[in-house]
């Protein structure tokens, strides 16, 4: 870890990452980027943001979601509710 102070805080936007990772054929190591953003200085914070639909009875991102907030990231993810006319509503929900 370098000694001169750096802070660092690791933002992820999930859908983007996911999409893109998918697109490129590869998969996202978590806690190698974890790893590697720790070995370049202080790491304050990793948050990893996404977008659950509630009225789903199972989503297939929380179990990346539960591992995440078991590793030392922290996440955002606004639940949103699907209507059949207008826009959904959006509540968020914070962890960490």
């Amino acid at each position: 870890m370098p000694r001169d102070g750096t802070r660092l805080a690791l933002f992820i936007d999930g859908a983007n990452a996911h999409a893109t990772a998918k697109a490129l054929g590869f998969d996202i190591d978590y806690k190698r980027l974890l790893t590697e953003f720790q070995s370049r200085g202080t790491l304050v914070r990793a948050l990893y943001y996404t977008a659950i639909f509630e009225d789903q009875e199972y989503s297939s991102i929380r179990p990346l979601i539960d591992w995440l907030d078991y590793n030392a990231f922290g996440y955002e993810a606004s639940k949103r509710v699907r209507r059949w006319r207008g826009t959904p509503q959006v509540q968020a929900q914070h962890a960490r």
